[in-house]
Parts: C-alpha cells; sequence; structure tokens
C-alpha cells in the first residue's frame, strides 16, 4: 500500500511535465506579442514619449518660481556711533549770527542682524517665436514614430514565429520519413540476413543495410538536437517555459498560389511603417528648423511677482506686475548659418525617404519573386516524389523477384528518402518566404 501511495505521489508531482504543450501557430504569435523583450523596448520607447508630450504640453502653462531666503548673521550689519554735540540753532537766515545751541546727545546704532525674505514670481509667455506650440508638435512626431518601431517590431517578431514555426514542423516532418525509412531497412535487413544465413548473397549485402542503418542513427541523432534547439528558439523567443513536451499543432504544410497574395508594389510602398517614419523624420527636421527660427523671434512675456520682507521685526509685502520683451539682435547673424544647415538637414532627410521608397520597392519585388520560385521548387519536388515513389515500387518488386541487388534497391530507396526531404524543406522554405512577402507589402 505504501508503495502504491508513494507510486501516485510521483505521478502527481510528474503528471504536468508530462503532459505534451501543444501550440498552435497563432498561439505562439499572441505569446511572442505578450512576453518578447524586443516588443516590451518598444512599448517602453512608447510610454517615455508620452511623458515627453506630456511634459511639452506644460510649457503653454505659466511658470511658477519661489524663493526664500533667511539671515542670521554673528554680529549686526550695521553698527554706527554719533558723539555728542551742540548744533546752532538758525532762523532760517544763514548770514545772521545766533547764540542759540541745541544739544544733540551721543547715539550708538546697531541693526540688521537677520533678515527674512520670500519671493513667488509667476511668468506667462505670449510669444516665443512659436517654439512652444512647434516643441509640442515635435514631441507628438516623436511619439508616433517610437508609435511606428513598435509596429516593426511586433511584425518582426511575428515573422521570426513562424519561421521558427515553420522549421520545427520541417525537422519533425523529417523525423517521421526518416523513421519510416528506418522502418523499412530494418526489414530489409531481416530479408538479407535470412538470405545470407541460408547462403544466398554475400555478407557485403548485409554491411551495406547495416552501414544505412548506422546513417541513419546519426540523422536521427542530428535531427533530434535540431528539433530540440529550435524548441528552445521558440520557447525563448515566446516567453514561454522551455520543456521537451513542447509541440505545435500543425502536422502538415498547406500551400496556396502566390497569386492570390499578389499586391502592387507601387501602392504596397505606401503601407509601409518605414517610409511613414522616414516622412516623419522629413517633419522633424523641419520642425527643429522652426524651433531655430523662433530662437532669432522677439519673446514676449507677462509675469507677476510676490515680495515678502522681514527687517528687525519690521515685514511687509509688495506686490509686482511686469512684462518682458527679448530680442535676440546679436544672434541674427550666426542664426542665418543655423537655418541653412536645418535646410541642408531637410534635403537629406527628403533623400533617405525617396532612396528608402526604391529599396522597398525592389525589396517587395524580390519578395514576390522568391515567393513564385519557393512555390515552383514544391511542384518538382512533389514530382521527383512520384518520381522516386515509382522507383522504388518498381526496384522493390525486381528485387523481390531477384532480378537487381540489393545495393539496387538501398539506392532507390535513399533517393526516395531525399526526395521527401527536398519536399519537405520546400513546403517548408515556402511558408516562410510566404510570411516574409506578407510583412513586405505590410500585410501582416
Amino acid at each position: 500500500m505504501k508503495k502504491i501511495i508513494l507510486t501516485l505521489l510521483m505521478l502527481g508531482v510528474l503528471a504536468p511535465q508530462l503532459v505534451a504543450q501543444v501550440y498552435s501557430l497563432e498561439q505562439l504569435k499572441q505569446a511572442s506579442l505578450e512576453n518578447n523583450r524586443r516588443i516590451r523596448e518598444a512599448e517602453l520607447n512608447v510610454e517615455a514619449s508620452n511623458e515627453i508630450v506630456s511634459n511639452a504640453f506644460t510649457n503653454f502653462f505659466p511658470s511658477v518660481n519661489a524663493q526664500a531666503v533667511t539671515m542670521k548673521a554673528t554680529d549686526y550689519l550695521l553698527q554706527m556711533e554719533t558723539p555728542e554735540m551742540q548744533l546752532p540753532v538758525y532762523d532760517g537766515d544763514l548770514s545772521t549770527s545766533t547764540d542759540l545751541f541745541t544739544y544733540i546727545p551721543g547715539l550708538s546704532i546697531e541693526a540688521l542682524d537677520y533678515m527674512n525674505v520670500g519671493l513667488v514670481t509667476a511668468i506667462q509667455p505670449l510669444y516665443t517665436g512659436g517654439r512652444i506650440r512647434t516643441g509640442y508638435k515635435l514631441a507628438k512626431l516623436g511619439k508616433e514614430i517610437n508609435e511606428q518601431a513598435l509596429d516593426i517590431s511586433t511584425d518582426e517578431v511575428l515573422v521570426t514565429t513562424e519561421v521558427y514555426y515553420w522549421s520545427l514542423l520541417s525537422l519533425q516532418e523529417k523525423q517521421e520519413t526518416l523513421a519510416r525509412y528506418e522502418k523499412l531497412l530494418i526489414s530489409l535487413l531481416n530479408d538479407v540476413q535470412t538470405a545470407f544465413d541460408a547462403g544466398l548473397i554475400n555478407q557485403s549485402d548485409v554491411l551495406k543495410v547495416k552501414l544505412n542503418l548506422n546513417e541513419i542513427a546519426s540523422n536521427k541523432l542530428k535531427l533530434k538536437n535540431g528539433i530540440t534547439l529550435t524548441k528552445m528558439a521558440l520557447a525563448q523567443h515566446a516567453g514561454l517555459e522551455y520543456s521537451e513536451k513542447l509541440s505545435i499543432s500543425d502536422t502538415s504544410f498547406t500551400t496556396i498560389s502566390p497569386f492570390e497574395l499578389f499586391f502592387e508594389p507601387q501602392l504596397a510602398v505606401q503601407q509601409r511603417t518605414e517610409i511613414k517614419m522616414f516622412g516623419g523624420v522629413v517633419t522633424a527636421e523641419e520642425l527643429k528648423k522652426k524651433m531655430t527660427k523662433g530662437e532669432y523671434l522677439p519673446q514676449v512675456a507677462i509675469g507677476i511677482q510676490g515680495q515678502y520682507l522681514d527687517l528687525e521685526d519690521n515685514p511687509y509685502s509688495l506686490g509686482i506686475a511686469f512684462a518682458t520683451v527679448s530680442i535676440p539682435l546679436s544672434d541674427w547673424w550666426g542664426g542665418s548659418h543655423k537655418i541653412q544647415q536645418h535646410n541642408i538637414e531637410i534635403d537629406i532627410a527628403q533623400n533617405n525617404l525617396e532612396e528608402t521608397s526604391e529599396l522597398i520597392q525592389l525589396q517587395i519585388q524580390k519578395a514576390y519573386t522568391e515567393l513564385e520560385e519557393s512555390y515552383l521548387q514544391i511542384e518538382v519536388a512533389e514530382s521527383a516524389v512520384n518520381q522516386a515513389s515509382e522507383y522504388l515500387k518498381v526496384s522493390t518488386d525486381n528485387y523481390d523477384a531477384g532480378i537487381i541487388s540489393t545495393s539496387d534497391l538501398l539506392e532507390a530507396q535513399a533517393l526516395h528518402q531525399e526526395a521527401l526531404d527536398r519536399l519537405v524543406d520546400a513546403q517548408s522554405v515556402y511558408q516562410i518566404k510566404r510570411i516574409q512577402y506578407l510583412q513586405s507589402i505590410a500585410m501582416i
């Protein structure tokens, strides 16, 4: 009973690990979008852009500055002593003399050993050469560009997910084909071993079959390692915990004609996010030029200031309203060169936009050409499989009839195996070229 209970407990612990983790392509895409680190970085850039926009918006409101100063001296700052004296008294006419005098006693003055000052200033810019509004537009444009970069990262992550997915399916298909080939060779080995024991064939025929089985064992190991590495890469890319039980739901490839996916390259270019981004760069350079121009225009602002002063227990407060006008006269000469520099940078950005548009159009055309080629390769591979299957059938019948040798049959089986592998490769390549073409026309 104890052994039974222990066994049940162990199965309870291991059961989740033994259950296959089957994922569809859409599930893996969704997991990649939620967990991929590259997308997370792009999302953080968008969040940072939101903060930049919010910060730029605050420039439309008054800037408020508060200052407070308190001072306590070790001694009085103002110290004065006057001696006692007799001052003559006049009736207002200095030409007349008088014998009357007024006594002034000596004085000792000590003041200002502490001071408290408080200032609050609010300034509202009325005109800054358009820099506040332009800066806000520039911040919003930066946010749009980061959002477009997020879209590009998203597309690339989805494409990579499909590449891993179809590569894994290709390896699994090859593994199954190799298993069927191995089964045939094991059956053949039993036949040739029986024939050799009966003295009907040479030992070399047995050795040839065993050599092929050894090669299959080597290929099985390579496929197993390839599957493991692809699963690990897919799990890391999708943010999933790796498990040997990870598997995909598709068990075969489906293809459609490239003609059904075709989209006019000249129209597809305008849908590409990269074109929108480079267009945003041109706009950004134009806004930077406006910002520079604004630096050399008059700056007008109004403000108010509240003052509080406490000296010798005699506090008082004061309010001031003011207006400022600033004209940067000395900067006009150097500013013309800065504006010309911005004109050049605008031309560079425009040139990059046009070049990118041309390159993307070529990329789209190349992607479609490769898609067509991969589709035709499937047809060629299917034809080769049919021919190899027929050749294998004829060779098997001839071998059973004793017309051909074991070597001829092994060659026919090897040709059939190679044809099946080439078909799987062609189907896998087509799926990858399909998603790459859809990415090139912004149709993911």
